[in-house]
This record gives C-alpha cells, structure tokens and sequence, in this order.
C-alpha cells in the first residue's frame, strides 16, 4: 500500500500526464470536450507508462505500480481511488468527465524533472509510432481492446475468474515481461 504522501506525489505526476495529453488534444485540434474521461485516463495512463519500461529501467512504473487487472482493461488503483475521492489538486472529475481547467504549465514547477521526463519520453514515443492522436479521438472502447491484447492483464483476469474476483493485482514486472504488448 502507497502511503498519502506518495499518492499525492503520484497525483501530481498523473496530472502532468493529462496536461501533456491535453497539449496534445490540442496541438491535433481535436475539439471533442468529452475526450478525458475516467476510463480513457486510466487507459491512456497505462500505455503512457509502460511504452518505454523495462526490467533495467521501470521508469513510470515506478511511480504508478499499483495496477489492476479489471473487466475493463488495467487500472491503476491509487489513481482511480483519487479520480473517485476528488483528491486531486488541479483536476476534477464531473461525474466521468475530466475537468482541466485548472491546469497550467506552472503548476508542475515543483516537480522532479527526472519523471516530467520520463512522462515526456513516453508520449513522445506514442506519439513517433502514430498511435497518441488515435488514441485520443478513438472510441474508448478500442482502447480498453488495446490493452485487453495485453497477455498480463489477460492471465491476471483469468486468475481473478478462477478466484471468482472481479480484479487482480498485475505487479510491474508481469507487466514488463507480458508476452503481448499492444499500442
């Protein structure tokens, strides 16, 4: 279990990863106000931290370590309990939909720039194999198949069956070492 400072640090990291992507939404004049919602968030989330992971370097993973495998593809569990409990600073969800007005380049100031890196490093590599701005525009649902490719997160679900759970922990390095890795 994370505790409340490292949760609140990882807010802030995931709040950076949605103003990226929002600079994005952007830059690829996407107008769609519905685009950041739970669900694609935690997707999205997911791909943005495992593109550029490996078992020398876990980069993002070590900052988000804390999935889940549920019917609906991976989660990150601290971050789905703040997008549940309004826990952070500079986001808000209404409902399912993301509210972002509140971000601004300033606020991540503070941050380490080692992960403000390593989070530029990964959509940047999205964004070279030409799937971010399908990502973005996508019905959710493609996504949530995306990473149902995922063998990780398909052994942990059948684990979950078997234990009649409707979730399982996937550590980060099944998550590495997954056999199927789909962008």
């Amino acid at each position: 279990m994370s505790s409340h400072s490292d949760i609140n640090q990882n807010n802030s990291y995931f709040e950076y990863i949605v103003y990226k992507l929002n600079e994005l939404k952007n830059e690829f004049q996407i107008h769609d106000d519905s685009v950041f919602t739970k669900l694609r968030l935690q997707k999205l989330l997911f791909l943005v931290s495992t593109i550029n992971a490996t078992s020398d370097n876990k980069g993002l993973l070590d900052i988000f370590n804390n999935f889940y495998a549920l019917p609906y593809g991976p989660v990150e569990s601290d971050i789905y309990n703040s997008m549940n409990n309004g826990a952070f600073e500079n986001i808000k969800f209404n409902g399912n939909k993301c509210d972002l007005s509140k971000l601004n380049e300033n606020t991540f100031n503070s941050l380490d720039n080692h992960y403000k890196d390593l989070v530029n490093a990964s959509i940047e590599k999205l964004k070279a194999k030409g799937v971010i701005k399908e990502y973005l525009e996508m019905p959710v649902f493609d996504l949530v198949n995306i990473t149902h490719q995922w063998t990780v997160w398909q052994v942990a679900m059948s684990i979950a069956k078997m234990l009649n759970s409707g979730s399982e922990s996937m550590s980060t390095d099944d998550i590495i070492n997954s056999n199927v890795k789909a962008y």
